[in-house]
């Protein structure tokens, strides 16, 4: 019959002595970094993420930009008036700036006429006793003729070059019509592009604020984490195991 011995056991792990006064060193120092003057380490500010504001050059462009979007807006309604009534065919029917050139042009034949061709042909007959005669009648209606037709070909000439290039003109128009409308929302959006840089920058500094907030609340748990696991690899590490176990019975 066996003797029965202790049914227990234990292992014990224990630091080297050669080790432990560096590992009870750099515990003190961990500790120490942990809670200097026994009070747990403050949050640096240095750790907080910074936001850059905008440079000058960037507030210029920005106001810049924004106050000339008014004067871009009225440009862009003029283009698009513009455009539009081409493409209606605005100049196709009564044109106040053809007719000013043709009635100048008109004005001078005719001026031509009244105090040149037809006083001269009235002397030049009164001087040969012929005022009333048919040869005059003939002269005189064959010189208005002339400068009915000289007006004739002006307005041809003035007129008819004007329809066809207004009417290519109208077709242009109407081609263009899609981006001239676009050219109308331009200064809105480049207005509101600045405002979304604007807001942009808006949000970077309230994220930078969120993740300061974030990383001072866990600032404490950080730097506790680091103590313990230097007290882990202290504990655990590079120690020496010893184990006893129960002892052996006899027969």
């Amino acid at each position: 019959m066996s003797g029965g011995g202790s049914n227990s056991s234990s292992t014990t792990t224990t630091l080297p002595k050669w080790i432990k006064p560096y590992a009870t060193e750099y515990l003190s120092g961990v500790a120490g970094q942990v809670f200097p003057g026994g009070q747990l380490a403050q949050y640096p500010q240095g750790l907080n993420y910074q936001v850059a504001p905008f440079s000058d050059y960037q507030n210029q462009g920005l106001a810049l930009g924004a106050g000339q979007t008014g004067g871009a807006q009225g440009l862009a309604d003029l283009s698009a008036g513009t455009v539009g009534m081409y493409a209606g065919g605005g100049m196709l029917g009564p044109n106040p700036y053809l007719n000013q050139y043709y009635n100048q042009a008109a004005n001078q034949l005719t001026q031509q006429y009244m105090l040149g061709t037809a006083p001269s042909l009235m002397a030049q007959y009164e001087q040969a006793g012929a005022l009333n005669s048919s040869g005059f009648n003939q002269a005189q209606g064959l010189a208005q003729y002339g400068l009915g037709q000289s007006l004739a070909t002006l307005g041809a000439n003035t007129y008819e070059p004007a329809y066809q290039f207004e009417s290519g003109q109208m077709l242009n128009a109407a081609q263009n019509a899609p981006s001239a409308v676009q050219g109308l929302y331009a200064p809105a959006q480049a207005l509101y592009g600045f405002g979304g840089a604007q807001q942009q920058q808006q949000q970077n500094v309230l994220n930078a604020a969120q993740q300061n907030a974030a990383q001072q609340a866990n600032w404490p748990y950080n730097i506790l984490s680091q103590l313990g696991g230097a007290i882990g690899e202290m504990k655990g590490g590079l120690g020496t195991t010893i184990s006893s176990g129960p002892a052996g019975g006899s027969k």
